[in-house]
């Protein structure tokens, strides 16, 4: 019975290191709803990378042999105390080792890929709205690069701006100027008028009175006379005709 839970004791550790060299290089299920992934720079050991740079350290200090004198010794040992027992489920513990050791080098790294590809959808599910709000910022960034340089052309738009105002400013003027000759045009062409009719009725009334005070002054005797003078003058252009 100790036997078996010496043996327990010794092969936890290792399927635990097995575990660890075997799991994805991406962050854990529990770190999904980071919005940034941090990627480590440290690479995941390759599996057995620790025993061989024990077994290179122990060939460099005792030779090509030396570490397989110590690995022999050391079972050697564990068989002569009775620590490392050989019996079927010392069999049946290696079988099951190396099957499991077998199973983890050859699903390990697609079960570690599909973890990977996993939680990068569930990522990119998480960072849909976020990137969006990038990709609108983004836009927003290009129409404030597009308004500078729309706004170089400001001092050219202000000076258009100041002409106008200025051909406003005059058309405004003449208007008002041409308003005010028509009313001044106006009020004297209704002054003339006046003075017209003014003019008009007196020289009626001048005539009027002329031609009465004539009238009055012409006796009946010079009356008589000029008819008889026109009914002369009438027969002499008739005889000469």
């Amino acid at each position: 019975m100790l036997s078996r839970l010496r043996l327990a004791g010794r092969v936890a550790p290792g399927v635990s290191r097995l575990l660890q060299c075997a799991k994805p290089s991406a962050p854990a299920l529990t770190r999904l709803c980071q919005t940034k992934v941090q990627e480590s720079k440290d690479e995941t050991p390759e599996f057995g990378q620790f025993l061989r740079d024990v077994s290179a350290k122990i060939k460099e200090k005792t030779g090509e042999t030396g570490h397989l004198l110590l690995f022999g010794g050391l079972g050697a040992y564990a068989l002569s105390k009775e620590i490392l027992c050989i019996h079927e489920e010392t069999y049946l513990a290696a079988v099951m080792a190396g099957t499991f050791i077998w199973v983890i080098k050859k699903t390990g790294k697609p079960v570690a890929e599909a973890l990977d590809n996993y939680s990068k959808e569930i990522l990119d599910s998480f960072n849909v709205s976020r990137n969006q709000q990038v990709d609108s910022l983004q836009t927003a960034i290009e129409n404030e690069k597009k308004l500078d340089e729309m706004l170089l052309c400001r001092i050219d738009i202000a000076e258009i701006l100041k002409e106008n105002n200025v051909m406003s400013m005059e058309l405004e003027y003449r208007n008002r100027l041409h308003s005010v000759h028509k009313e001044v045009k106006k009020r004297l062409d209704y002054q003339l008028e006046i003075e017209q009719f003014k003019r008009k009725v007196e020289q009626d009334h001048i005539i009027d009175w002329v031609e009465k005070e004539v009238i009055k002054s012409i006796s009946p005797q010079q009356e008589k006379e000029s008819i008889s003078q026109c009914i002369k003058d009438l027969k002499a252009i008739a005889g000469s005709v």
